[in-house]
């Protein structure tokens, strides 16, 4: 499944048409913020909880797809020589980011189930034990999905981890070209064997394998992420619909 088709899955299009329609009755346009004194009935609140956390689920996957691309767009300019900023620095911070959203990721999805399944846990409290093990959630297939969410981005955890809480993101090839893209050709002078020009293009070089190494990696990430979240927004589509039957019963 690509992201184009996963963002038109049934659960996005409901959730957000249904924000639309109570949008529309509280005689909001789609631009305005909903006030703090509104006052809603218990099935409105609910949509408006699961189209939120669908909308940033949803944005989280979009980001980790758009990182691919930013990956290979760098421009080099006047503002970003004298910040001294280089092709290096711009890897470096483009593949951390990417590491810590891809892990996040699983985040978004407790967050979506704890509001489809309207267990109304606080957003801080909200992890793994305490959504799978909930009755409600448990005696569906959504703790099997949720952990083929986690099983895609698994292998990473370990770094993101590493990362938010020890050190920057190690990577042999990234810190050669980071070494490379520390030289200037006033630094360098013309005492070296090598020519400051061959360098430049060594570098270049390094950068392109890196880039498309990576780039192979991280979109077979997104894919296998992509593939495992449809089927978990399946199951919650199936809950979603549940859950609005049994609220305007109460309305």
């Amino acid at each position: 499944m690509t992201i184009d088709e996963f963002q038109q899955h049934q659960l996005i299009q409901e959730a957000f048409q249904d924000g639309v329609d109570i949008q529309n009755t509280l005689g909001l346009k789609l631009t305005d913020d909903l006030p703090e004194d509104t006052t809603l009935d218990e099935l409105q609140f609910y949509i408006i909880r699961v189209g939120f956390a669908t909308a940033h689920a949803l944005g989280w996957v979009q980001q980790l797809h758009h990182a691919v691309h930013f990956m290979t767009e760098f421009k080099y300019g006047r503002k970003a020589d004298d910040a001294g900023v280089n092709k290096s620095h711009h890897l470096l911070y483009n593949v951390e980011n990417y590491l810590i959203r891809m892990v996040s990721i699983y985040d978004r999805c407790l967050q979506l189930t704890n509001s489809v399944f309207h267990l109304c846990i606080s957003e801080e409290l909200v992890n793994h034990g305490a959504v799978v093990s909930n009755l409600h959630v448990s005696r569906t297939d959504v703790p099997k999905l949720l952990k083929a969410v986690r099983k895609a981005i698994k292998d990473e955890e370990q770094e993101r981890h590493k990362l938010i809480h020890r050190h920057s993101h190690i990577d042999p090839e990234l810190r050669r070209i980071e070494l490379f893209y520390m030289q200037s050709e006033a630094a360098w002078g013309s005492d070296h064997k090598v020519p400051f020009k061959s360098l430049v293009h060594m570098r270049g070089q390094l950068v392109k394998m890196y880039t498309s190494r990576r780039k192979a990696e991280f979109e077979a990430v997104n894919a296998e992420l992509v593939n495992s979240m449809a089927p978990l927004f399946d199951g919650l589509l199936v809950e979603y619909r549940r859950q609005k039957v049994r609220l305007a019963k109460l309305v």
